[in-house]
């Protein structure tokens, strides 16, 4: 497990996190979080807001990590997702083959891969929903 978790070796243990809480400095500069831990109790962490999408994008890639190992699989049936304020949206293509979903929320971009019949789906649920008519 050393090659997982080399950081457990400096420090003896890994602290297991029970609730996050955050804010924004006022400039905007920096995101605050307070973490609680089980036994630890409080740590407080300030990270730069341009690290925001590098932070998301690990937790993504961990998160789909642990869904492939079996450990956690979120359900749109079972899990209740906040609603975040997205700020762009546009559909791409990586390949002939891979369509590219590129999301803007606040100061985080993130790609999505996805196969080009997924994007022919979002495209066709997008006009039904607005009630437009393709052209031609």
């Amino acid at each position: 497990m050393a090659e997982v978790f080399p950081f457990r070796e400096r420090t003896g243990k890994v602290r297991q996190v029970s609730y996050v809480t955050g804010d924004v400095t006022p400039d905007g500069r920096e995101l605050l979080l307070n973490v609680q831990t089980e036994r630890d109790g409080r740590i407080e962490l300030a990270f730069p807001t341009v690290d925001l999408q590098h932070l998301l994008t690990l937790l993504l890639i961990l998160g789909g990590k642990a869904a492939v190992n079996g450990q956690f699989a979120a359900f749109s049936e079972t899990y209740q997702a906040q609603p975040l304020p997205l700020h762009g949206v546009s559909l791409g293509m990586e390949t002939d083959e891979k369509g590219v979903l590129t999301v803007e929320v606040g100061a985080a971009v993130l790609s999505f891969s996805l196969p080009r019949e997924s994007m022919t789906e979002i495209g066709r649920t997008i006009l039904a929903m607005t009630d437009a008519r393709p052209a031609g």
